[in-house]
């Protein structure tokens, strides 16, 4: 199928490799724009952007200031994907942009939703002395985190693993789902079961202390 990837952290690294190993065509990657880091404020490229020019120096790289710009809307009805993958991309996608691809997108989620919908998942998963989570994959809406569940794993949390630990293990995991679930829409056997919204729960983004 005609892929669009959408990402910027490190979790989504293991997907985007999937996807451009696979018999899908990656029509483009979109990530957030480089931007000054450190105490030099030096400009560096997103962790997906070096990943995937790694890869395929020549594969056309979109990094939007903002998703809702028009002229970059406009760049991605061109390209006539069937469906936009995200995973840690950092930014809310308009219904606009939601009804672009010919079939719908789907997002990566790294917790048992409707369990800790939000920006930080596994850290509050940790926080919270789960024993068992895992990851989902949805199909998009304008609501964030809310989508139809098309495919979803499990797994257990040890006793000794912390939260990058277990990122890194999802973010794995996580890539097998989303080819698996591609091949499933591919094939029209795709299943969808709406979220309890009874059952939501929410991981707000983590607040970093001042030292001293």
């Amino acid at each position: 199928m005609r892929i669009i990837f959408f990402g910027t952290g490190k979790f989504g690294i293991p997907t985007l490799e999937k996807l451009l190993a696979s018999d899908h065509q990656v029509l483009a990657v979109v990530t957030q724009p480089d931007r000054g880091k450190g105490r030099g404020h030096k400009v560096l490229p997103t962790s997906i952007k070096t990943a995937a020019t790694e890869k395929v120096p020549e594969i056309t790289i979109l990094q939007p200031e903002k998703a809702s710009d028009k002229r970059f809307i406009n760049s991605l009805q061109e390209k006539n994907a069937e469906v936009f993958v995200v995973v840690d991309y950092g930014q809310i996608l308009t219904q606009e942009v939601l009804t672009i691809p010919d079939k719908y997108c789907i997002n990566l989620h790294p917790s048992l939703l409707p369990k800790y919908r939000g920006a930080s998942p596994v850290n509050r998963t940790i926080q919270n002395g789960e024993i068992e989570t895992g990851n989902t994959v949805i199909k998009m809406s304008e609501r964030m985190d809310a989508g139809s569940i098309i495919a979803q794993d499990k797994t257990s949390i040890g006793d000794a693993e912390d939260a990058l630990d277990l990122i890194e293990r999802l973010s794995l995991t996580g890539g097998e789902l989303i080819i698996n679930t591609l091949s499933e829409i591919e094939n029209n056997q795709e299943n969808f079961t709406e979220q309890n919204e009874k059952e939501a729960t929410y991981a707000d983004k983590l607040k970093k202390k001042r030292a001293g």
